[in-house]
């Protein structure tokens, strides 16, 4: 733009800034577990449980295979 068509702004003064508010601490929850493992090992325990018995179901079916148990 040339200077002859730029125009001065002058700055206003302002009446009134931004009011600063001090942040309101809330208070923080400061209860921690004190196992957090202790789910891990349940889900893990019944995991294995599970595993085991289907293993173990497995593993009947083919012993009575041969029994005679099975046979129609």
């Amino acid at each position: 733009m040339s200077s002859a068509v730029m125009e001065r702004v002058l700055e206003e003064p302002r009446t009134q800034g931004p009011v600063l508010v001090a942040p309101v601490k809330v208070a923080e929850k400061t209860w921690e577990d004190p196992h957090p493992l202790v789910p891990v090992f349940i889900a893990g325990v019944i995991a294995l449980a599970l595993s085991a018995l289907f293993v173990g179901s497995i593993l009947a079916w083919l012993a009575l295979r041969h029994t005679g148990i099975m046979a129609l």
